[in-house]
């Protein structure tokens, strides 16, 4: 009798420290998936995090190439990067910007490094251009292009920024162009040089789109744009040339412009345009 009771007692010990065994391992176990849970949930965070941060840098740079709605067209998941994006605008200000007289600037000497030091300051002024549309209210304003030291920029090339009823986004854009010549002076006293601009700008319909998949390049076509760069090519020195349409829009906004009377352009024969200096515009009355 004292044999089993000691056999049962052996086995109830061996039971219990299986059992603590037991329970010792499921604790360390249980702790080290907590561990490693806790680990993944950090490392998920942190690629969570890693890939917001890429998106966003990526938006950054496409919204360096493509206007804002433009680019949030192609995000979005169910659109084929392959179709073809363009739009009808009805009512869009375009602008021609140059700089005439830069090619008299650029030399290619050992001196400025064969023309680089030339075109860093051009991509000065540029920069300096685009940071004005950074400004509230140049919100309706859009840069298109540059093509050698001529700046292209329209307005309206949304619902959102097409303002039918009171024309906002075409004054904004005579303010725009009169601040470009604040920021050409702005450079010739710094750089010590005498750049001279000359804007030309136009309203009317456009075709807005995308050409090319690979690498995307954002442009506006139509008669409205031919006639803007025509306002620019038959404009004449630190002056803004805009047709008819643009000058019953802006007459009443305190802009010093006077008709300059009909000029040939190419394409279009004579038109009846106005200048004005590419001075601050008189307040309102």
């Amino acid at each position: 009798m004292r044999f089993l009771t000691t056999e049962r007692f052996l086995i109830d010990v061996a039971f219990l420290v299986v059992f603590v065994i037991g329970q010792i391992m499921h604790s360390q176990q249980t702790e080290i998936t907590r561990r490693l849970d806790f680990i993944w949930k950090l490392q998920a965070t942190e690629e969570k995090e890693d890939m917001e941060h890429l998106q966003a840098y990526n938006r950054k740079l496409l919204a360096n190439i493509l206007p804002v709605h433009v680019a949030d067209h192609f995000l979005m998941r169910e659109k084929n990067i392959e179709e073809i994006y363009h739009e009808q605008c009805d009512t869009v200000c375009v602008m021609f910007a140059s700089i005439p007289n830069f090619s008299e600037f650029y030399i290619e000497l050992e001196g400025n490094n064969e023309g680089v030091e030339c075109l860093r300051l051009l991509n000065e002024i540029i920069v300096d251009f685009d940071e004005l549309l950074g400004l509230e209210r140049f919100r309706y304003v859009e840069k298109i292009k540059t093509t050698g030291s001529t700046y292209m920029a329209a307005s309206g090339l949304t619902a959102n920024s097409c303002d039918k009823n009171d024309f906002q986004h075409v004054i904004a854009m005579m303010d725009y162009a009169l601040e470009l010549f604040q920021k050409i002076t702005d450079v010739n006293e710094h750089s010590f040089n005498n750049f001279r601009m000359r804007i030309g700008i136009n309203i009317g319909p456009v075709v807005a789109g995308v050409i090319g998949t690979r690498k995307p390049q954002y442009d506006i076509w139509g008669n409205a744009v031919n006639v803007a760069s025509r306002m620019d090519s038959t404009g004449l020195m630190d002056h803004i040339q805009v047709t008819e349409d643009v000058y019953q829009i802006v007459k009443d906004q305190g802009y010093n412009l006077t008709c300059r009377g009909t000029v040939n352009v190419k394409g279009k024969g004579t038109m009846i345009t106005y200048l004005m200096p590419g001075l601050v515009k008189d307040p309102p009355n």
